[in-house]
């Protein structure tokens, strides 16, 4: 379960209900639609098996101080918290896959803002999350604004025409080059791509899943397509991020000298499996997790392999992350 709970936001199509109100505790599936998740403050009903028990989760991972920390960049990953204005209430949000097509998606009536139609005063104390569950078109949650009569979220597509300022970004993002003039959105849309020719491209930025000093990049041309200059790509030498002069999570562990990528995406040798068969190398190198943190490599001995200490490995007792 611990596994699923850091890799649930990649690569599913699912229908998601988040609790109102509160922080979710627990993650819960039905039993007849497995595609139908909801986040819940306290237990799941007669009708859902739990899927990810977050209290457990985090009362396990206890023993290391920083683990709350982590367990709030989990739910700020997943939508369930606005970490620029916690003052709002989250809304429920409902979602269903369109057309097979991986990460997009439409809102079923009578989720998320739009439930808030006609109630202005409430409107603007809300916010929603955005389909914690898949690959996000939208940062994971919007704050809610209120227009001609109507309350809606305040995605990338609405926030990058000028119409709202969507205050769950802890920090709202910028890009250190002054020739990058055209922002693009994100994160995990390809956003980037949007550009189709070279002069568009190399004048572009997005916003990725780092943490909030780390989450700028530029856009690059590849020579045939506009791709973001994340971590994965800035460390295979393919283009250098000129949005963010330190493009990855540091670490504090004075030893861990080597940094080997992540969170995702790419072959091993771009991460802490790089080192597999060489444990000295391996203690000597830490990764970017799916949280967007820093994080040791462990050696597992039994399998001769390098990990990554994610959140994960941690959990179980497996390995300490000295990074944070």
């Amino acid at each position: 379960m611990a596994r699923w709970l850091v890799a649930i936001g990649i690569g599913f199509t699912l229908g998601v209900t988040a609790v109102s109100g509160a922080r979710a505790s627990v993650v819960c599936q039905n039993k007849k639609k497995p595609k139908v998740i909801t986040l819940r403050a306290d237990k799941c009903t007669k009708k859902e098996n739990v899927a990810v028990d977050l209290a457990t989760l985090g009362a396990q991972a206890s023993q290391s101080a920083d683990q709350g920390t982590r367990l709030g960049n989990a739910q700020d990953i997943r939508g369930a918290i606005c970490p620029g204005d916690p003052s709002r209430t989250l809304l429920e949000s409902k979602f269903n896959g369109r057309g097979g097509r991986p990460g997009l998606r439409d809102e079923r009536p009578g989720g998320g803002c739009r439930t808030l139609d006609g109630n202005q005063a409430a409107c603007v104390k809300s916010f929603q999350n955005n389909d914690a569950f898949t690959d996000n078109r939208e940062y994971p949650a919007s704050t809610c604004f209120y227009i001609h009569g109507l309350c809606i979220p305040c995605n990338d597509n609405v926030s990058r025409k000028d119409k709202c300022v969507n205050t769950c970004f802890d920090t709202q993002p910028t890009c250190a080059d002054a020739t990058r003039t055209v922002f693009l959105g994100g994160p995990g849309t390809d956003a980037c791509r949007e550009q189709k020719t070279q002069g568009d491209c190399v004048k572009s930025w997005h916003v990725g899943r780092l943490d909030v000093a780390h989450r700028s990049a530029s856009c690059y041309w590849t020579g045939t397509q506009c791709d973001g200059c994340g971590p994965r790509h800035a460390n295979q030498g393919d283009c250098t991020n000129t949005c963010d002069t330190t493009p990855h999570p540091t670490c504090k562990d004075s030893t861990r000298t080597m940094f080997v990528g992540g969170p995702k995406g790419g072959s091993d040798s771009n991460k802490c499996r790089k080192w597999n068969g060489n444990q000295a190398n391996c203690l000597l190198s830490y990764h970017v997790t799916g949280e967007g943190t820093a994080a040791t490599c462990w050696y597992d001995t039994a399998g001769n392999q390098c990990l990554g200490c994610g959140l994960r490995w941690e959990a179980v007792g497996k390995c300490t992350n000295t990074c944070l």
